[in-house]
This record gives structure tokens, C-alpha cells and sequence, in this order.
């Protein structure tokens, strides 16, 4: 019957030792969430004030991410929209993407800053707006 639970015993050890090294392997590295690709700089006007986005942008042209800093647009109002739209212009790489109701001018400057930003970065803009 000792034996049995020595078995047992072992048997938990090394299941735990295996899970373990298994959730070790499945983690992030450190720096990993690094966005690859160059930062371009736009910046248009908004409700309040300046919308100013960081775009980074891939040697194949592909948006990576999109920073915004919208300091003087409502918290409640543009402030929640810009991220959303800038959220929705990386999912479909592309301008054309609708604005937040009730929000819609800080909308538009998210676009239009992200649209001069992939300007610099010597992207065709219009082909982004269908």
C-alpha cells in the first residue's frame, strides 16, 4: 500500500514539473511586444484641439499600430473614440473606416492625422480610401 502512494506521489511531481515547463515555454519574451516597422508623425485638428498619432508602418506598408494623443478632446466622448477608430483603421489597413457617432470630428482628425503621417512615410493614401 506504501508503494502505491509513493507512485502516486512521483507521478504528481512529474506532472507538475511538466506543466510547468510546458506554461514556461507558452510566455512571452520580454520585448516581444515590440511593434516592428518605422514611426511616422501626423497631426490634424480635433474638437478641442490637435490630434497627434504615431503610426508605425512595415517595410511592406502594413499599419502595425497606431498611437494617439488627443490630451484636449472630451475623456468621455473623443477621447474614448480616437483610440477606436484608430483600432479600426490597423484591423482593415484602410481609411475608409467609419466615424464614432457623436464623436465625429475627432473622428475625422484621427484619419486625417494618420493619413498625413502614411503620407511621409510615402504611402498612396488614396488607394487606402476605398
Amino acid at each position: 500500500m506504501r508503494s502505491n502512494k509513493y507512485i502516486k506521489f512521483l507521478m504528481l511531481i512529474s506532472l507538475s514539473c511538466f506543466l510547468g515547463l510546458f506554461l514556461m515555454g507558452c510566455s512571452k519574451d520580454k520585448g516581444t511586444d515590440a511593434v516592428e516597422g518605422k514611426t511616422y508623425t501626423g497631426t490634424a485638428q480635433g474638437y478641442e484641439g490637435e490630434v497627434t498619432v504615431k503610426v508605425t508602418v512595415a517595410d511592406d506598408g502594413t499599419i502595425n499600430a497606431i498611437d494617439v494623443d488627443a490630451p484636449d478632446e472630451t475623456k468621455e466622448v473623443g477621447g474614448a473614440a480616437a483610440p477606436k477608430v484608430a483600432k479600426s483603421i490597423i484591423s482593415k489597413q484602410s481609411l475608409a473606416v467609419d466615424t464614432v457617432s457623436g464623436a465625429t470630428i475627432t473622428s475625422n482628425a484621427v484619419i486625417s492625422a494618420t493619413e498625413a503621417a502614411l503620407k511621409d512615410a510615402g504611402i498612396d493614401t488614396e488607394a487606402l480610401k476605398k
